[in-house]
C-alpha cells in the first residue's frame, strides 16, 4: 500500500475525467480507477448519444430510415469513446487501472481486477465519481427483453413501434420527441400531474400543449399496472378516472430517475438514499475523501458534475485559493424536448416558500411576440424573469423554445452575479433574435418600476426589513 499516486479518482465518467485532468494537469500523479468504458454514463449511454439521436431525428433524410439514425448515434458515441479513452492513456500523470474500486480507510482503494485479482491503491485524496444507474420498476406481467433504459435504448436496431416511456421528466421527454420523429408511436406515463415536475408550472403546460401536438400520447396520475403478452401486449394503466389499456406496446423505457452508485464508498461514508454527502467543495465525512456527480445528492447534470469537480481539483491542488471561490455557482438546467425547457435559480414553489408575497415581479415575454419569432415561425416557447422589486435584481429564469438552453447564460450570469435588469435593459442585442426576448423583459420592468419609484422604494423596504427577503434569497 505505498502511496505511489498523489490522489485516486474512481469512476471515469464526466466528474472523474475532470477531476483527474485537473490535478494531472496541476502536476498531480492520479490513479483512474473504472470498472467500465471512459466517458461513463454521459458518453457512452446519456448525454452525448441522446443528444445525438435529437439532432439526427430532425434531419429529414433519416426520418424514413431510422436504422441508419441509430447506426449513427452508436458511432459517434463510440468515437468520443475512444478519443477519451486514448487521452487517458498517453497523459503521463494518470494511470488508468481497469476494476471495480471500494473505498477503505486509510484512505485507500481496493480494486478488483475483471480477473478477479485485488489490488490496493493508497493516495492523500480520493475521489469517488462512481455515478449512478437506472431507477426500474417491476410492471407484473412485462418480459425482461420488453423493458428498455437509456443503457440498452441506443443498441436497438430499429426504434420500436410503440414505446411505452415510464417517466416525464428530462429523459422521457427527449426520447419521446425524438422517436416520435424517428417514426415511434409514443405514450407518455407518469404519476405526477405535470409532465417536467422539475421545472415552472408554465413550463409544463407549454410542453404538454407541444407534445400533444407531435401526436404523442400523455397519461399523467396513472400507473403502468401490468402487462398482458398474449392478449396483444396490451401495457393496461391505473388512473383515477379507471383503468387505461394501451394496445401494441412493444417496448418499455424506464425514465423514473437515478439511483446512486454509492457502493463504492464501502459503508465508510455519511449519507443515504440520495447518494454521498458531501460539502461545497465535495468533502465527505472522511479526512482526504471527496465524492462528486451523480454518487451525491448535488450535481445531477453533466455541467454540474464537471464545475464541481473543478471545484475539487481547486481545493486539493490550489488550496489558498480556495476563499475566492466559497460560493458554489449558479447550476442551470436544460432539457432538449420539442419545444426545449431551460431554468436557472429557484423553481416557483421554491419561490413561494422563501419569498413573501409581492416581494418578486414575475415577467414573461412569449417568443411569438418577437419579430425572430415571428420569421421563423415559433409558436410555443417564452423567456420568464423573476426579480427583486425596485432593484431588479434577477433571482430566477425560465426559457422554453428553440435553442432555449444557448440563451440561457447571460440570465444564469445575472442570477449568478445578482445582476438587475435595469442592467440588462442598456444591453444591446443583434436583431432580429430570440434572445431579444430578454431585453423585452427587461423593457418591461424598468416600464413597470421607473413611473413608480416610491411605491415600489416602499414596498422593497418593507420586504428586506420585515420578510428577510435578502436572507432567504442568500444575498
Amino acid at each position: 500500500m505505498s502511496q505511489e499516486h498523489d490522489a485516486i479518482v474512481v469512476g471515469a465518467g464526466a466528474g472523474g475525467l475532470t477531476v483527474a485532468i485537473g490535478l494531472a494537469d496541476m502536476g498531480r500523479r492520479v490513479a483512474l480507477v473504472e470498472s467500465g468504458r471512459i466517458g461513463g454514463e454521459c458518453t457512452n449511454v446519456g448525454c452525448i448519444p441522446s443528444k445525438r439521436l435529437i439532432h439526427l431525428s430532425r434531419e429529414p433524410a433519416l426520418r424514413a430510415n431510422a436504422a441508419a439514425a441509430l447506426a449513427d448515434v452508436r458511432a459517434t458515441r463510440d468515437a468520443l469513446a475512444q478519443r477519451e479513452a486514448r487521452e487517458i492513456a498517453e497523459h503521463p500523470r494518470i494511470e488508468s487501472v481497469a476494476g471495480r474500486g471500494v473505498l477503505r480507510s486509510g484512505p485507500a482503494v481496493a480494486v478488483t481486477s475483471p480477473d478477479g485479482a485485488v489490488r490496493t491503491l493508497a493516495a492523500p485524496n480520493v475521489i469517488l465519481a462512481t455515478g449512478s444507474r437506472p431507477r426500474t420498476v417491476a410492471i407484473p406481467g412485462l418480459p425482461p427483453e420488453r423493458v428498455l433504459t437509456n443503457e440498452s435504448l441506443f443498441e436497438l436496431a430499429e426504434p420500436p413501434g410503440h414505446l411505452a416511456i415510464v417517466g416525464a421528466g428530462p429523459v422521457g421527454l427527449e426520447m419521446a420527441c425524438a422517436l416520435t420523429r424517428l417514426g415511434s408511436r409514443v405514450s407518455l406515463i407518469d404519476m405526477a400531474d405535470r409532465v417536467l415536475p422539475q421545472a415552472d408550472p408554465a413550463a409544463s403546460a407549454t410542453l404538454l400543449e407541444s407534445l400533444a401536438e407531435q401526436g404523442i400520447a400523455v397519461h399523467l396520475g396513472a400507473r403502468a399496472a401490468r402487462f398482458d403478452e398474449g392478449a396483444g401486449r396490451i401495457l393496461t394503466l391505473g388512473a383515477p378516472a379507471g383503468e387505461v389499456p394501451l394496445e401494441g406496446v412493444d417496448a418499455v423505457l424506464m425514465a423514473l430517475g437515478r439511483t446512486p452508485n454509492a457502493d463504492a464508498a464501502g459503508g465508510l461514508l455519511a449519507g443515504g438514499p440520495t447518494g454521498i454527502t458531501v460539502d461545497q467543495w465535495g468533502r465527505t465525512s472522511m479526512q482526504g475523501v471527496f465524492a462528486v456527480g451523480d454518487v451525491t445528492p448535488l450535481a445531477h447534470q453533466t455541467h454540474a458534475a464537471n464545475a464541481f469537480g473543478r471545484r475539487i481539483v481547486q481545493r486539493i491542488a490550489l488550496t489558498g485559493t480556495t476563499a475566492l471561490n466559497r460560493r458554489v455557482p449558479a447550476m442551470p438546467s436544460a432539457v432538449y424536448a420539442d419545444p426545449e425547457v431551460a431554468w436557472v435559480g429557484p423553481v416557483a414553489s421554491e419561490r413561494a416558500r422563501r419569498c413573501p408575497d409581492g416581494a418578486l415581479l414575475d415577467i414573461t415575454v412569449r417568443m411569438a411576440d418577437t419579430d425572430r419569432g415571428l420569421t421563423d415561425g415559433v409558436r410555443h416557447g417564452f423567456v420568464q424573469i423573476s426579480a427583486v422589486r425596485l432593484t431588479g435584481r434577477v433571482v430566477a429564469a425560465t426559457v422554453v423554445g428553440p435553442r432555449a438552453a444557448e440563451l440561457l447564460p447571460l440570465l444564469t450570469y445575472a442570477v449568478d452575479h445578482g445582476v438587475s435588469l435595469l442592467r440588462i435593459q442598456r444591453m444591446v442585442h443583434a436583431y432580429p433574435t430570440l434572445a431579444g426576448a430578454i431585453g423585452r423583459a427587461a423593457d418591461e420592468f424598468a416600464r413597470r418600476t421607473l413611473p413608480n419609484l416610491p411605491t415600489e422604494a416602499l414596498a422593497y423596504g418593507r420586504h428586506r426589513v420585515l420578510g428577510g427577503l435578502r436572507r432567504r434569497l442568500g444575498g
